[in-house]
């Protein structure tokens, strides 16, 4: 799980560093957003994926002196687990403890958004509902809803560009990056450069906004005046507004020339930076290194089959064993048997002799 938080975090820095560098200062606010979107995703994928890497070497370790002296280093390696499974529920637990505050967290400010719009009344303008709040706000959008003062709204003191630029947030759906953005961090609030990849997120949407603006009403300078002379204020870190990140980038942007070469080739440059990334920060299996550092299990496998191997041997050889000791006592018992019975011929013959020996004396003597 460490070596995966750390490759993700790496490869989202590394990412995040190319989008500042060459894509931030483009007008390619369109592209950037799925970069950014796109950066995230990447970053927490490419970790779990794995490249198969064949090689022609194959190592055979199942050799049964090195299997054999496996129990000490796999017992060793065991222990280790064991002491990062204890800590690791305290690790854990605080893990969630964390992830709980952010949840609620984000659950009372979208239900606050809601209660604002059941709460108050709501007026049709094109493609959006206009919420009309009692209290002195800058507009703001959620989602299909945009958020205004209602005495500005009665008394006409809202400006068509604000609206153009509010209109803008609900028909390109930016609400759901910040949503996007949100549910990762708090699944992943450890990781620092989500922060600056939900700020690159959300300034991005005002690049989009402003950009729509100025194409509609063709007046950079009326437009930037109009957003100086707009009070600070803050509603809520869910919604986008006008007032977020009223730095010379926003305004720096609106004049920068667009240069359509130089664009399509950084888009391009993504390309092999993409394929780089996935070469070094996915997982790779190699048959190589697969065959020289099996698992644990692997291990534990093999011995136990050794054993196995080891006990089925002993016993065939036992009983063949005691196969050749019966069949040498049987060939002994029939060369005792052999001999007893020559034993006894030859007495027989003896005897046979001694009669016929007896006979012919007692036929000589009647002679």
């Amino acid at each position: 799980m460490i070596p995966y938080l750390i490759k993700s975090t790496i490869c989202l820095a590394l990412l995040m560093g190319f989008y500042y560098l060459f894509l931030e200062k483009e007008k390619m606010h369109h592209f950037n957003r799925f970069y950014l979107i796109g950066s995230i995703l990447f970053s927490l994928l490419i970790p779990l994926c794995n490249l198969h890497l064949d090689t022609p070497t194959n190592i055979d370790i199942s050799g049964s002196n090195s299997l054999n002296q496996a129990g000490g280093p796999i017992t060793k390696l065991e222990n280790i687990f064991l002491i990062i499974d204890h800590y690791s529920y305290y690790i854990f637990g605080f893990y969630l403890l964390i992830s709980g505050v952010l949840l609620v967290r984000f659950g009372r400010h979208l239900y606050e958004i809601g209660h604002r719009i059941n709460m108050n009344p709501k007026v049709k303008y094109k493609k959006a509902t206009v919420v009309l709040l009692p209290l002195k706000v800058l507009p703001f959008t959620f989602w299909n809803y945009i958020f205004i003062s209602r005495d500005d709204y009665k008394s006409n003191n809202i400006e068509e560009e604000l609206f153009t630029h509010e209109l803008s947030h609900v028909t390109q759906k930016h609400t759901l990056d910040i949503l996007f953005i949100e549910l990762i961090q708090i699944v992943f609030w450890f990781n620092p450069i989500l922060v600056l990849s939900k700020k690159a997120i959300r300034l991005n949407h005002e690049f989009l906004a402003d950009q729509t603006v100025v194409k509609s009403h063709n007046d950079i300078t009326g437009y930037q005046y109009l957003l100086l002379n707009k009070a600070a204020g803050n509603n809520g870190f869910l919604a986008s507004n006008l007032n977020y990140l009223i730095t010379k980038k926003r305004f720096m942007m609106m004049a920068v020339p667009q240069s359509p070469v130089k664009i399509l080739l950084k888009k391009v440059m993504v390309i092999p930076l993409l394929v780089g990334f996935t070469f070094l920060f996915s997982g790779k299996v190699d048959a190589e290194e697969k065959a020289i550092k099996p698992s644990v299990m692997e291990l534990n496998l093999s011995t136990n089959e050794i054993e196995e191997r080891n006990e089925v041997e002993g016993e065939v050889g036992h009983h063949k064993k005691e196969n050749e000791s019966s069949h040498f006592s049987g060939e002994k018992a029939k060369k005792s048997v052999k001999e007893e019975s020559s034993e006894e011929g030859k007495e027989h013959r003896s005897e046979d002799e001694k009669e016929s020996h007896g006979n012919e004396e007692h036929r000589s003597g009647h002679h």
